[in-house]
């Protein structure tokens, strides 16, 4: 099966507020049509969904699109966000659009953290937001290449850029919220626990952030795990 649209299968069969699906699909269609991560690109079809029919794209997403509409770089936007938010921008916003990322092979997997880093940033400060958007690309590339998912957390918990924060993921706790290294918690404890799909989407209620990440691991798992 195509690795891209393994993803977004995954995607769509978490995301039952379709905001992820949606900034998935934009992410997916400047990696096409860039063949590579292009910031800036992404930048402006982002802006273009803002100012067409956006939704669900969380307050973080659509008070830095708001202060850029109004004639300020993204960097400003996003810092300017994040001071009126105290800091409060380590959502899960970025690890819901990213991994589409992991399916372009051509990227090279030791540029996967990096240009993780960069696509959180266009909206999303806090640095919790881009290392466990990092962790979500590298997951999904390593299952992609056939690694068990065993094997796929041991890497991570062994790469010296990411290892602080996949600890904190460890240490964090299973809830509902949507701050990220709780989000990234619970979803792996459902994967971990194998789990359903369908249980972490009871789990999860209405927000329903982590059923997004469990949909799109279990997509590429199953799969592909275990396959080399």
């Amino acid at each position: 099966m195509n690795n891209l649209k393994l993803i977004l299968d995954g995607i769509i069969q978490g995301d039952k507020n379709g905001g992820p699906t949606e900034l998935a699909k934009i992410l997916s269609c400047s990696l096409i049509s860039c063949k590579k991560f292009d910031k800036n690109d992404l930048i402006d079809r982002y802006y273009h969904w803002w100012q067409s029919d956006a939704f669900d794209t969380g307050p973080t997403f659509m008070m830095v699109f708001q202060k850029f509409s109004e004639g300020h770089s993204i960097e400003d936007s996003v810092m300017m966000v994040n001071k009126k938010l105290k800091g409060a921008t380590a959502g899960c916003g970025p690890v819901h659009r990213i991994a589409p990322l992991a399916a372009f092979s051509h990227i090279k997997t030791e540029n996967l953290v990096q240009h993780a880093k960069e696509e959180s940033k266009i909206t999303h400060q806090h640095p919790d937001a881009g290392n466990c958007s990092a962790i979500m690309v590298l997951l999904c590339r390593y299952l992609l290449e056939g690694a068990s998912w065993n094997y796929a957390k041991e890497l991570i918990s062994q790469n010296d850029e990411i290892k602080d924060t996949w600890r904190g993921i460890q240490n964090a706790s299973l809830n509902r919220g949507g701050y990220v290294l709780d989000v990234m918690h619970s979803a792996i404890k459902f994967l971990d626990d194998q789990k359903s799909l369908k249980d972490a989407l009871t789990f999860a209620g209405p927000s329903n952030y982590c059923p997004v990440i469990v949909g799109i691991i279990e997509n590429i798992r199953s799969n592909y795990a275990n396959k080399k």
